[in-house]
């Protein structure tokens, strides 16, 4: 199922669809990571790799949805479509950045797949409104591969002056990876809604 944003409450609401979009990313993030940031050491790690990314998916697909919804008619799609995203991104991305550890752009890659995974995986949805499936990867690689790598930097920075815990530092990764992720993609909609013509240069 495609859905169909309303263009005209796009242009009336352009930055109130950006910031809703960018903080519901965020939360997301968070609320979807913090239950096993506090369990972490107590549970196997494969088993984290797997309840992480499908719980994370499903939280963020949900405060997507929920902003969605005030600009569509239909969209329940986008939760399931986002959340298998997330599970077959984060794990394929995962084994490539592991793969390729010790290679200086191993990690890049991965980030690079993730977004590719997830733009694929949203794409069926959206495909009404972005004609051109490369301009909604381009978007979602960049989001999600600059995101990473500034929040690695910010929690760094912070763990290097003060020292935080393992909980604050993942809270922190996930939550400016959201931010930064969410602002782009959001601009990225925002922008190819209010000129569909030009989705497919």
């Amino acid at each position: 199922m495609t859905i169909d944003i309303d263009e005209a409450k796009v242009q009336r609401k352009g930055f109130n669809l950006w910031l809703a979009w960018t903080l519901s990313t965020t939360l997301g993030m968070v609320v979807g990571y913090l239950p096993i940031a506090l369990i972490i050491q107590d549970i196997e790690l494969g088993i984290a790799r797997i309840i992480t990314p499908l719980l994370a998916g499903v939280v963020i697909g949900l405060a997507q949805w929920i902003v969605l919804r005030g600009y569509i008619t239909r969209s329940y799609d986008w939760i399931l479509n986002h959340a298998g995203g997330w599970v077959i991104g984060y794990a394929i991305g995962l084994f490539v950045v592991q793969l390729l550890s010790s290679f200086p752009l191993g990690a890049l890659v991965g980030f690079v797949l993730f977004g590719i995974i997830v733009a694929v995986f949203q794409w069926p949805i959206l495909r009404r409104e972005v004609p051109n499936l490369w301009f909604w990867i381009l978007a979602n690689v960049i989001a999600w591969t600059l995101g990473a790598f500034i929040s690695q930097s910010v929690a760094a920075s912070l763990n290097q002056s003060t020292g935080i815990s393992l909980v604050s530092n993942t809270l922190i990764t996930v939550g400016v990876t959201g931010l930064v992720a969410g602002a782009i993609t959001a601009l990225a909609l925002i922008w190819i809604v209010r000129k569909p013509e030009r989705a497919t240069y």
